[in-house]
């Protein structure tokens, strides 16, 4: 318990020590830092050493402290996302109107599909996800769609670190099927989940790419297998959702083909 109290007691400090030099317009020195924290020289010199090495602070030739090339990134990858999120929220309703069914908006976070937006469907009988959680890649439309870019080697590493929890009858649940099924996902340019992750329930998925052509979202619009037959995903809604998601690649910046 005392391990744990000091290890908060280090994050906080930690903590004082990145604003401090965030708040400052110019590199801040180790002795100015220690003033404005009120902490000892000593420990600020040695956490000033581990968020150095992680990237998160660096030091100028002057000896001047400032923040680094990792918050910087991390700052654009959150910036990035809500312009994806602002950019995406009137296409998805507009893909809600069109198909009647329930549109996500997802992302990858720690190599699991996170809920960016929702827009549910008006029927009574409807799939909803609550924005901020996370699903499978294994067997979503937007985990796959998310994949479209990468190739076998890189999707076999991510599926090697988690489960491929068997959900329905339909679940693929070994890395070879996916791997054949990513396949024709890249052909088609988009990805189904057929009742995969729920019985009864289909979803198809298309990626959203960012400027450099990295893929950075995808939405997906799901409903139940009775309003949502294959034949209609195929010769109605993706080609919509091509559309739709070529339309927001191209406000991100990406150069129309």
């Amino acid at each position: 318990m005392e391990k744990r109290s000091t290890d908060v007691q280090s994050l906080q400090r930690a903590f004082d020590i990145l604003e401090t030099i965030g708040n400052s317009t110019k590199g801040v020195s180790l002795r100015e830092i220690t003033e404005k924290t009120g902490l000892p020289k000593t420990t600020v010199y040695r956490l000033l050493g581990n968020l150095e090495s992680r990237g998160y602070v660096r030091c100028t030739s002057g000896g001047h402290y400032e923040l680094g090339l990792k918050l910087l990134m991390m700052s654009q990858r959150v910036e990035q996302k809500f312009q994806l999120k602002h950019v995406a929220r009137p296409i998805i309703q507009q893909l809600r109107d069109y198909s009647g069914e329930t549109v996500h908006l997802g992302v990858l976070e720690n190599n699991r599909v996170m809920y960016m937006d929702s827009v549910e469907s008006h029927h009574p009988i409807r799939l909803v996800a609550r924005v901020g959680a996370t699903n499978s890649i294994h067997c979503t439309s937007l985990g796959k769609a998310l994949l479209i870019n990468r190739d076998d080697k890189a999707i076999a590493k991510i599926l090697d670190l988690q489960v491929m929890e068997k959900r329905t009858a339909y679940t693929i649940t070994h890395a070879k099927a996916f791997l054949a099924q990513m396949a024709d996902v890249r052909k088609l340019g988009y990805a189904l989940d057929d009742q995969e992750s729920a019985e009864d329930c289909r979803c198809v998925g298309a990626p959203i790419y960012d400027h450099q052509g990295q893929v950075v979202g995808a939405i997906s619009i799901s409903g139940p297998v009775s309003r949502f037959s294959l034949t209609i995903i195929h010769t109605s809604i993706a080609p919509k959702l091509l559309q739709a998601t070529r339309q927001i690649s191209q406000f991100l910046g990406l150069i129309a083909e």
